[in-house]
């Protein structure tokens, strides 16, 4: 397969999915497993951090928040939907476990919207056999093939194929989408328009920009974000460079177990991250991570 003009600048597409939340992330685990159906991939880290598989080469990871309550009121500007393979179960698996239903939709597809038991909304949407989107077509098509699955990994749900899209409320969805195509090179999907506009997140992950946000306070640091997505990257210091250039504002660099990670912040706010982990820096027990070694390989597979 041919690479975009994001993969060419090195991006294979959503990673990560970072949660911080004010309840104890023991306490929520269990949710996001029985609800959702996510797994769990290794044992909780020594911080307490719990990393759980959501389909294809996306993580979503617990994590504790370290700042004041000030910072919920800034949630429900970022959510995610999965994508049902069987929406009737999936969306009473959430009822099951106490989901609390905020919206509900029917055209263009089926949609529900729940609050977490942590307050983070998330949702379903019913996938589109034979649609000619291109992150549903080629979903579809890894569907039909035998979707992806982890290793030794016990596979999600039936009803459940992994996160469709990473839902942002913005002021601005014309200059948004402008600023994430300019910045990342993400692909357009469609004219944006100011009731909202899509974007290619690598892969099968839609970036969609919903008007109904507001200008927030571009955040000092990195814990001062409930919720935060996160790129898988192949040249990350090329792309912090990129930012830099773009004048794009850093929040934070930091180094991680064999590789390197930036935060920065979008015009109104909000807060993405690049992440690269390199083999030759991972130490032995880190090599044989589960979805690392499939994401190089599916990248390996890409053509210029």
């Amino acid at each position: 397969m041919t690479k975009s003009e994001s993969e060419k600048l090195g991006i294979q597409g959503l990673g990560w999915i970072v949660r911080r939340s004010q309840q104890p992330v023991p306490g929520l685990t269990p949710f996001y497993q029985a609800a959702v159906g996510l797994r769990q991939l290794r044992p909780a880290a020594p911080s307490g951090n719990v990393m759980l598989w959501s389909g294809d080469l996306v993580m979503f990871e617990l994590s504790a928040l370290t700042v004041g309550p000030d910072s919920l009121a800034r949630m429900d500007d970022m959510s995610f939907m999965f994508r049902a393979r069987n929406f009737e179960v999936a969306k009473a698996a959430l009822l099951t476990v106490g989901a609390i239903i905020e919206r509900e939709d029917a055209t263009p597809s089926r949609r529900v919207s729940v609050r977490a038991p942590d307050g983070m909304i998330l949702g379903l949407r019913e996938a589109q056999p034979g649609a000619s989107f291109p992150p549903d077509a080629r979903a579809d098509a890894i569907w039909r093939s035998g979707a992806i699955t982890l290793p030794n990994t016990p596979a999600l749900p039936e009803a459940l194929q992994d996160i469709a899209s990473i839902n942002l409320r913005v002021a601005d969805p014309v200059g948004m989408a402008a600023f994430y195509h300019d910045a990342l090179g993400l692909e357009l999907l469609g004219a944006p328009s100011a009731a909202g506009a899509k974007l290619s997140l690598g892969r099968t992950v839609v970036l969609e920009l919903e008007v109904g946000g507001a200008q927030r306070p571009i955040l000092k640091d990195r814990n001062e974000s409930p919720d935060v997505w996160i790129a898988r990257v192949y040249d990350h210091d090329g792309l912090a460079e990129r930012l830099r250039r773009k004048n794009v504002t850093i929040v934070n660099q930091i180094s991680i177990t064999g590789g390197k990670l930036t935060y920065a912040s979008d015009p109104e706010g909000h807060m993405f991250g690049l992440q690269q982990r390199t083999l030759d820096l991972l130490p032995a027990g880190a090599k044989d991570r589960i979805e690392d070694v499939l994401a190089r390989k599916l990248w390996a597979e890409l053509s210029d």
